[in-house]
């Protein structure tokens, strides 16, 4: 796998993890099942960090003052025939490419499942904890853990059931000034993905076990604080907790140009905000898992292979010696550290003579559930990606998963990239190798491609 390092995230989630790892202990999922019939189990532990710790949302230097609600890890662990697959909801914002390997191999032990069947989602509360080494270590790594083994202690046979509803959570967040200039706010006028899907598994007495809810809108109500929370998105799986009597785990959809909806019409919230963009979510929640009406015995099915992405050519080597010659001397204002890396890295690319054809690649694994395909994409990903995938995918929920399987920065619809803005700033700006403009189609037609696996 090629490597993408993210410049331009706490430099901490890069290697947090990754030295200290517990010993695990496999467990063995129980041999009490239906021979051809799905099984599921779920668990939560809490993740919660100590109070006075840095939140890693808007590279905030102000340490955290209280708890507003508990953060968690919420694990689901699916089987049918020979496949198992461990479905986790981490509470945080990122979780970077070497942690993300990390977890997945040591839970996917603790479970029985090989690490490639492990899919592993932060839901992007930027008001959650920078991933310390310490954090790692002592919270999150054990409790990743002990939810992944509790999750196939006492597996049931299911039926599952899916409902989608339209939902106003989010709002595309690139506002175009009259100066034709892009910044974070509101955009009445810009594309995003209105479509909340709830998936229920119920087990044979009746009772609902789980619940996944997916939908697209940063986790940013809360704006700048001091309060650690799930944001908007704890709000909803409360609610729905409740409602259903099932543990709800959430995942994000391509939410790279989408934030919360605030009724301020911008995009500065606080704890109230929180409450409000929640309630709205919990409802719509509600509404679509209220609206499933039929559940039914479904096969699930796992494709595997790998997505390539092309890389843009280097930048000229003179274009990036007077590029990081600006930056040195103060007259270029440009994510100042993080762009001085990556033209010193262009640089080197340069002098070491690699400036050929290059690719990103990743492993890629894509779970078939009845009519509902999971698709997790490691990038905070532009909306109009997912519309478009869902429109040319031949399953009826096509669900993208953002910021899971590991984190690389932005990706943007091609079209997005001539108006600039902070989210094309990223894409450009997460490495020495850019992706190229048309990255987003590839995305698209590879995973499409693995669809046909299935």
């Amino acid at each position: 796998m090629t490597t993408r390092r993210n410049f331009l995230r706490n430099s901490a989630i890069g290697v947090a993890g990754v030295s200290a790892i517990p010993t695990v202990v496999t467990a063995n999922p129980t041999s009490n099942k239906e021979a051809g019939k799905l099984q599921a189990g779920i668990a939560r532990e809490i993740i919660t960090p100590k109070v006075g710790g840095l939140l890693m949302g808007y590279g905030s230097d102000k340490p955290s003052t209280s708890v507003h609600d508990e953060l968690t890890v919420t694990a689901l662990s699916i089987e049918y025939g020979k496949d198992r697959v461990l479905l986790m909801s981490v509470t945080v914002c990122l979780i970077s490419n070497d942690l993300t390997s990390n977890l997945r191999k040591i839970c996917g032990e603790a479970a029985g499942i090989p690490a490639t069947n492990v899919v592993l989602g932060a839901t992007h509360t930027h008001s959650g904890p920078n991933l310390t080494d310490a954090y790692c270590n002592e919270v999150l790594i054990p409790k990743c853990i002990a939810a992944a083994k509790a999750s196939v202690k006492d597996m049931k046979p299911v039926t599952v059931g899916v409902a989608k509803t339209e939902s106003l959570v989010g709002i595309n967040r690139r506002k175009l000034l009259s100066n034709d200039r892009v910044t974070l706010s509101h955009n009445p006028w810009g594309i995003y993905d209105p479509e909340m899907t709830v998936v229920s598994f119920k087990a044979d007495d009746g009772k609902s076990l789980a619940n996944i809810v997916h939908c697209s809108a940063h986790c940013t109500a809360a704006g700048i604080n001091t309060e650690i929370t799930r944001d908007w998105a704890g709000v909803m799986i409360d609610r729905l907790d409740k409602e259903s009597g099932a543990i709800t785990m959430f995942f994000q959809g391509m939410q790279g140009d989408v934030g919360p909806r605030l009724s301020n019409g911008e995009d500065k919230g606080d704890m109230n905000y929180v409450l409000e963009v929640g309630s709205r979510a919990a409802i719509d929640a509600v509404r679509a898992y209220k609206d499933i009406r039929v559940y039914r015995d479904e096969l699930m099915t796992v494709a595997k292979g790998e997505v390539k992405l092309p890389h843009a050519p280097l930048m000229p080597l003179e274009e990036a010696r007077k590029e990081l010659a600006k930056l040195e001397a103060g007259t270029q204002a440009r994510f100042t550290g993080t762009t001085a890396n990556v033209l010193r890295r262009n640089i080197e690319l340069h002098e070491k003579g690699e400036t050929g054809e290059s690719f990103f690649t990743y492993p890629q694994t894509l779970i078939n559930i009845g009519p509902i395909v999971l698709i997790p994409v490691p990038f905070e990903a532009s909306s109009e990606i997912s519309l478009r995938m869902r429109a040319y995918s031949k399953y009826g929920h096509t669900l993208a998963l953002g910021c899971t399987n590991g984190s690389n920065s932005y990706l943007v619809s091609q079209d997005q990239i001539c108006r600039g803005g902070y989210e094309v700033e990223r894409f450009k700006w997460s490495g020495a190798r850019q992706l190229a403009d048309n990255a987003d189609m590839h995305l698209v037609n590879e995973n499409l491609k693995l669809m046909e696996k299935f």
